[in-house]
Parts: C-alpha cells; sequence; structure tokens
C-alpha cells in the first residue's frame, strides 16, 4: 500500500446527507421569515462550514444579525435530526475494513458534534483514529493545518497520505499540504472536478482499494 494515513470527508463522501442539511436549514429559514431553498440548491452551498451555509442560504442583503438567528436556529435543529435519513454510501462499510494497515481519519468542515452523532449512529466511528470538525481550533478547510496535524500524529509524509472527497474544497485542502487526492463522483458536487482535477476519481466507493 502507497499511503499510511487516509483522511476521509464526511457530506458526500462516507455518509449521503443532503435531506437532512436541506430540512434542517429551510426550517431556520422559515423560523425566520425567510424563503426556503430547494434541495439541490442548498447542497451547492455545502462545503466550508455552517456559518457559509447559513449565510448563503440566508442570500445577500441581509444583517449579520439575521444570519447569528438563522444559524443558531440551524444548528439546534441539525443536530436533533442529522441522522433522521443520513446513510453510508455503498461500499463503505464493505471498503473500510479493507484498508488497513492505513490509518484512517475523518476531517470535515461541519460541526463535530453532528459529525460524531452521525458517525456513530451508522456504526462507522470505531474505523477512525481521529476526528477533526469545522469548529476545531486548526480552522476549516482548505487551510491545510488540520491536515497536516493528522499527518504529523501519524508520523507519515504528505507524500504518503490520500485524501479522499467530493468537491473543490478537498482539492485545494490535499494541494494547499501537499497529499494526494481521490474524487469521489457520486458526492455533492462532482462539478468542481471539472475546474479542480483530483489525481483519482472514484464512480463508487469500492473502486478506493484500486488506487491504493
Amino acid at each position: 500500500m502507497q499511503f499510511d494515513l487516509i483522511v476521509f470527508d464526511l457530506d458526500g463522501t462516507l455518509v449521503e446527507t443532503r435531506e437532512d442539511l436541506a430540512r434542517s436549514i429551510n426550517c431556520a429559514l422559515e423560523a425566520e421569515g425567510l424563503p426556503i431553498r430547494p434541495m439541490e440548491t442548498v447542497v451547492r452551498f455545502v462545503g466550508d462550514g455552517a456559518l457559509k451555509l447559513v449565510q448563503r442560504s440566508v442570500g445577500a442583503g441581509f444583517p449579520d444579525e439575521t444570519c447569528q438567528k438563522v444559524l443558531a436556529s440551524f444548528l439546534e435543529h441539525y443536530l436533533g435530526h442529522c441522522t433522521d435519513h443520513a446513510e453510508c454510501y455503498p461500499g463503505v462499510l464493505e471498503v473500510l475494513p479493507m484498508l488497513a494497515p492505513a490509518r484512517l481519519c475523518v476531517l470535515t468542515n461541519k460541526p463535530i458534534a453532528p459529525t460524531r452523532k452521525i458517525l456513530d449512529k451508522l456504526v462507522l466511528g470505531s474505523y477512525f483514529e481521529d476526528v477533526i470538525g469545522g469548529d476545531d481550533d486548526l480552522g476549516r478547510k482548505p487551510d491545510p493545518a488540520a491536515m497536516l496535524s493528522l499527518i504529523a500524529k501519524s508520523k507519515t509524509s504528505p507524500e504518503r497520505t490520500l485524501l479522499v472527497g467530493d468537491t473543490s474544497v478537498d482539492i485545494l485542502t490535499a494541494r494547499n499540504c501537499g497529499c494526494q487526492v481521490a474524487g469521489v463522483q457520486f458526492g455533492f458536487r462532482p462539478g468542481d472536478f471539472i475546474n479542480y482535477p483530483p489525481d483519482y476519481l472514484l464512480s463508487s466507493f469500492l473502486d478506493l482499494p484500486g488506487v491504493l
């Protein structure tokens, strides 16, 4: 195996979460009298953390106070409903046990509380030695700090590290820290790969062992 460390994004990579995200953001928008967003629009807004998701969903021309109210409402609702419809993508539970002896971690811009709740509900948590969320002090992707921290803890190098994700945020994160990246075509924003090509393209999670 050419990689000592494999780091996974969560939403759109390991887990299908779009319905719960859309329901929660729309619940928060409705609470402030704002128009709701179609699910596919919400999905395009995902990837840069909860605040960016809210700001994009609220739209331009609203005061920061409105965004903060929607953010608080969204986070509360989502934490209570983040596992209502979440499910692993096909092949995830089959492939993860096959990746030993590589060290497996999760790096997501989603806050850590719903991240851990989803991983536990779907019986994924035990596969990952480290899980870092977007509210960590190390900052959010594409800042490479969290990736570099995982690489250092694994006592390996960027050249021996693979990041697996579904958006340009993941591609940029990998480029910023010098590791390779696999893009999943079944995720939230496969169109990103036109302008941000990954080193490997996966049409199915079952394709992952073939690049290792």
